[in-house]
């Protein structure tokens, strides 16, 4: 069994309203404890996470490699009018989840926004079921603290938008 791990970036630091970007890496059941273990040691003391935009150049690269462990690396990027910035998560995420889902994922981890954020994908989950989408798959919000390999679809979206995307293999999605 395959589990997704799902992160978001957004481009221009929140201030361009025309993008937001999704990431999800499936890592295998077989190598999730390997993955976990090359997350942890490839992150450096001084962070409480891996995390992309934290890291030098060099550490970015390197980090990239540690992509190698996934079955698939998907992104899916907004590109519509200006909207607020969880309207553009939830067009992303019905769409990965319908991506995920046609690509027999059954479990889904995504990094905890806290809360009331959590409660809001929540609940767009649970439409997206009631239309038939996503009625497969099971859904879990974690602190990146507590699951190193979120930070794999934090590298994911990080080299997406670096331009980098193609070294890893990601499958681009594009929401219109």
């Amino acid at each position: 069994m395959e589990r997704a791990y799902v992160d978001e970036s957004e481009p221009g630091g929140g201030l361009d309203h025309t993008s937001y970007v999704l990431a999800a890496v499936v890592v295998p059941h077989g190598r999730t404890q390997t993955a976990r273990e090359a997350v942890r040691a490839a992150k450096p003391s001084r962070m409480r996470k891996l995390h992309w935009y934290e890291a030098l150049r060099t550490q970015r690269i390197s980090w990239l490699d540690l992509l190698a462990v996934a079955a698939a690396v998907l992104i899916v990027r907004y590109d519509r009018a200006p909207a607020r910035a969880e309207r553009r998560r939830r067009s992303c995420l019905e769409r990965l989840v319908w991506e995920l889902e046609a690509r027999g994922v059954r479990h889904v981890v995504l990094e905890s926004r806290g809360a009331s954020r959590d409660a809001a994908d929540r609940s767009m989950l649970d439409a997206l079921r009631r239309r038939g989408v996503g009625r497969s798959v099971r859904y879990e919000h974690v602190r990146g603290t507590d699951e190193p390999l979120v930070a794999l679809a934090d590298l994911a979206c990080g080299a997406y938008v670096s331009g980098l995307h193609e070294e890893v293999g990601a499958q681009v999605v594009v929401v219109r």
